[in-house]
């Protein structure tokens, strides 16, 4: 009985190693497919390293080209900070040009002016055929304008406008009637210096209560001005170069 007890835990131990056994090749097996698990896992991670790389190159090659346009940018700025700069410097010489241009046209009109009293007995010479009297005095005509303002039949404005006016010039024309002159003096006469010519005249005459004829005299006067004054029937004789009187 003894050995028949012996013999049945030996089968016993026997069929429960085998299955041990069997266990454990399972258990190999599936350690096995762990392991061939883990290396695609490490594959797979090797070549996202290498894409991480790859896209950290690329980043890198982006980031140098960025700071080259930048650098460039950079580059251009200041280019441009110095095309600016060189701007004003042109701007105030242009500035400085044109005031400059301002002062002459002051000078040359009191250069002209100066000329126009000067020759005024040959300025109005030339515009009647008569001869001159006088250079009516601004004194005279300002004690005519302020009596008009205070008896009130000339506005503020129609006061300076008259004491604006350049030279009155009176005499006798060449069949020795009185005539006066509103004379406008200007550098380079256009249009305008008709209008401001005849304007003057008309408020003198009503000033006055006499007749006042517009006048201008200059060096220079434009085919327009030339136009304006024959349709407004203004007379007008040059002073060539500040001296000179030519009809």
């Amino acid at each position: 009985d003894d050995m028949a007890d012996l013999k049945a835990a030996m089968t016993d131990m026997n069929t429960r190693m085998t299955g041990v056994e069997t266990r454990l090749t399972g258990v190999e097996t599936r350690l096995t497919g762990v392991e061939d698990r883990m290396t695609g896992v490490e594959t797979r991670l090797t070549g996202v390293e290498d894409r991480m790389t790859g896209v950290e190159t690329r980043l890198t090659g982006v980031e140098d080209h960025m700071t080259g346009v930048e650098t460039r940018l950079t580059g251009v700025e200041d280019h441009m900070t110095g095309v600016e700069t060189r701007l004003t410097g042109v701007e105030a010489s242009v500035g400085s040009i044109r005031s400059i241009q301002d002062d002459l046209a002051v000078m040359k009109g009191w250069q002209t002016e100066l000329a126009v009293e000067r020759r005024a007995y040959q300025v109005f010479a030339r515009l009647c055929d008569g001869e001159l009297l006088r250079i009516y005095p601004q004194s005279e005509l300002r004690h005519y304008t302020r009596l008009a303002r205070q008896a009130g039949s000339i506005s503020r404005v129609e006061l300076a406008y008259a004491e604006s006016i350049d030279f009155i010039l009176e005499g006798t024309d060449a069949r020795n009637a009185p005539v006066m002159y509103a004379v406008e003096v200007s550098h380079s006469a256009g249009p305008d210096d008709v209008d401001r010519a005849v304007g003057k005249a008309a408020l003198l005459a009503r000033l006055l209560g006499r007749e006042v004829r517009p006048a201008v005299v200059g060096p220079r006067f434009t085919a327009e001005f030339e136009t304006a004054a024959a349709q407004e029937s203004v007379a007008y004789t040059y002073i060539r170069n500040g001296d000179s009187v030519k009809r």
